[in-house]
């Protein structure tokens, strides 16, 4: 038997790394085009708003003229500190404008700047989406990961810190890596959004005969299997340009 790893775990572990000069460049956007050099916003910084989307959900760059492309800074904190699974679907849609960046290793993850993401294992070449550039306070002591980095998504909607040498702006080669899709927590407009695209129908329906209802504790190696299909079907639909819905619930 076998522990469900994908929806429903994590593992609650801390993690704290040593500051270092920041990426020479500052991410790849949705589209896959690379971002300029430098950072923007950061330690007591806030950077100046983006006129908000029509949908209450950013669809441009917090600010115009920065190197790094970020939502609007008071979405992302009200984002952090709760849960948004829907939204993070559509800040990692094909279209987004936001930088992306990528794990060069292993990391036990959480958030230095607090609110509700659990703890977890961050993976080598998972795809992160940048929500903040971190910067130590000027003549401040740092302590732990309070170093230069960045405040960052995974495609689960959590919320994470990490430092400059825990990121690169090189894309990994393949497919890359993603944080396991919570599919239970989504809206029931997301699922059925979802569940149009015939490889997530498949996926779906393959997790329900192998998982048999079960959501989380002891499963056999199939559901787990089941599981990680699933999310695969998700996150490359959306990384191929689907949509969902908006959800009415938001930050």
């Amino acid at each position: 038997m076998q522990r469900i790893s994908g929806f429903f775990l994590v593992t609650l572990i801390a993690c704290g790394s040593s500051p270092a000069a920041p990426p020479t460049t500052a991410g790849v956007r949705g589209d896959g085009v690379a971002a300029p050099a430098g950072s923007a916003g950061g330690g007591g910084e806030t950077p100046s708003p983006a006129t908000p989307a029509t949908t209450g959900v950013p669809s441009a760059c917090a600010q115009a003229d920065a190197p790094v492309c970020v939502p609007d800074f008071a979405f992302v904190k009200r984002m952090c500190n709760g849960s948004f699974p829907d939204v993070a679907l559509l800040l990692m849609a094909k279209d987004a404008p936001f930088t992306r960046m990528f794990m060069k290793g292993d990391v036990d993850g959480w958030n230095a700047d607090g609110g509700a993401s659990a703890r977890a294992r961050l993976r080598f070449d998972e795809e992160m989406l940048v929500l903040r550039r971190r910067t130590p306070p000027a003549g401040g002591i740092v302590v732990g990961s309070g170093g230069a980095g960045y405040l960052v998504m995974r495609w689960d909607g959590n919320c994470y810190t990490l430092e400059d040498t825990e990121l690169t702006t090189k894309k990994p080669p393949g497919v890359a890596k993603h944080a396991p899709i919570p599919w239970r927590l989504y809206a029931e407009k997301t699922k059925a959004a979802l569940l149009e695209k015939p490889k997530v129908l498949a996926a779906y329906q393959k997790r329900g005969k192998e998982c048999k209802g079960v959501v989380s504790g002891e499963v056999s190696k199939a559901c787990e299997q089941a599981d990680a299909a699933l999310s695969a079907a998700v996150v490359a639909e959306i990384r191929g340009g689907a949509t969902v819905p908006v959800p009415e619930h938001l930050p």
